[in-house]
């Protein structure tokens, strides 16, 4: 009797879902998943036409997928029953004693594609950037991400033995470089492991990892780092839940922390300017945007969303103050092309430059010499995390 009642309750819902789905939400306008940061597919459009050629089918099953009648919560519970059945990997997500990790793997289904192609292609055109540009230093900087600094100690030496050694590739990659400078982080990251400089939720380094990145940058870029204790630390949200969190919806993994870092003497009050590259340009007073710590995406309080350039201002109160940590030779302005594990190191590398600017060529299609006259620049800082240089197609802007 149990089981009937069982069978049919399954069968209900299994009725119901579709059903639900289908009269609530094919008017409704597709709503932003902050979970996703996508909108949903809209539903689509009925024709003659859209049907013969499977369009309509194909985007229905794209809505469907998308709108089903209490999609999140389904998805939750799909995945708590399989961390209760002992499985670690959840949408290539891998959780380990409260920490979240994707791998780069060549297997799709393992974690984040591995592109051997794609990476010396993006070599090629670094080396080439700096080729044209030879009276302006050209650094590069590839940062692991957290699955480099705690793979081997949190996850099977069976998902390690089919997952690229971010170790590696970033000597692989440095080896391959020519007229670059090359700027290791690694090692300096790996001797803080047992500090907070991973999100536990997110993909990105902490500002913690920020800043000892910053720090190991100082010997190859030219400045002194300026001294953890010279900052004053704030933070800002203890409420932050990020990408791989939404890949996995696990709720059992620590919330993480926005903290913002400031001089502590208050000598520096940053500002900057943000363009789409054409004639759009919006000024800020402060390179952290605080109305992002009410929404999802907290991370885009260090400088807001990514754009195609930004520039930050260092805005001292007195040049003659700390002039020990600005560069020796008189560099003050940088130009840095990344990804978006720039932006929480901005907080501390603009302490030592008068001007930073930011290149993000995902988000434009024009070349960095329409965006910029790099010869204004007296370095230039190529900034990426492993997993995006894998698979960036947009690098090859740079060599135009």
């Amino acid at each position: 009797m149990h089981k009937k009642i069982g069978i049919i309750i399954f069968a209900c819902i299994i009725i119901a879902l579709p059903i639900l789905t289908l009269v609530k939400l094919p008017k409704e306008k597709a709503p932003f998943s902050e979970n996703e940061n996508r909108y949903l597919s809209e539903f689509p459009t009925v024709s003659l036409s859209s049907i013969k050629d499977e369009t309509f089918m194909n985007g229905f099953d794209s809505w469907f997928s998308d709108r089903f009648y209490g999609r999140e919560q389904w998805i939750s519970a799909m995945n708590d029953s399989e961390r209760l059945m002992g499985k670690t990997e959840i949408s290539t997500v891998y959780t380990k004693d409260d920490q979240m990790m994707q791998v780069l793997s060549d297997y799709d289904d393992i974690g984040a594609a591995y592109n051997a192609d794609k990476i010396h292609t993006n070599l090629a055109v670094i080396n080439s950037f700096a080729a044209k540009h030879p009276e302006v230093p050209t650094y590069f900087m590839l940062c692991p991400t957290s699955v480099g600094i705690y793979g081997d100690s949190l996850l099977p030496a069976a998902v390690m033995n089919v997952s690229v050694d971010e170790k590696d590739m970033i000597e692989s990659c440095y080896r391959e470089l020519s007229g670059v400078t090359p700027i290791n982080i690694y090692n300096t990251l790996k001797e803080h492991d047992s500090e907070y400089i991973y999100y536990r939720t997110d993909h990105h380094w902490t500002s913690l990892g920020a800043y000892y990145a910053y720090q190991s940058a100082g010997a190859e870029l030219g400045y002194t780092p300026y001294e953890l204790k010279d900052f004053t630390k704030e933070t800002a949200s203890t409420e932050f839940q990020g990408t791989l969190f939404s890949k996995t919806l696990d709720q059992s993994v620590t919330k993480d922390e926005i903290d913002f870092y400031t001089l502590a003497d208050n000598s520096v009050t940053p500002s900057m300017t943000t363009s789409n590259g054409f004639d759009k340009e919006d000024s800020h007073d402060s390179i952290f945007f605080r109305d992002y710590l009410n929404v999802k995406d907290k991370y885009a309080s260090y400088t807001g969303q990514n754009v195609a350039v930004a520039t930050i201002s260092r805005n001292k109160a007195s040049d003659a103050e700390n002039a020990s940590n600005t560069s020796d030779s008189g560099k003050r302005s940088i130009l840095v092309i990344k990804d978006s594990y720039a932006n929480s190191m901005m907080q501390f590398l603009i302490n030592n430059y008068d001007t930073v600017t930011m290149i993000d060529l995902r988000y434009t299609n024009q070349s960095i010499s329409n965006l910029v006259n790099v010869e204004d620049y007296d370095q230039v800082l190529f900034l990426y995390n492993c997993i995006t240089f894998s698979d960036e197609n947009d690098i090859i802007k740079a060599g135009l």
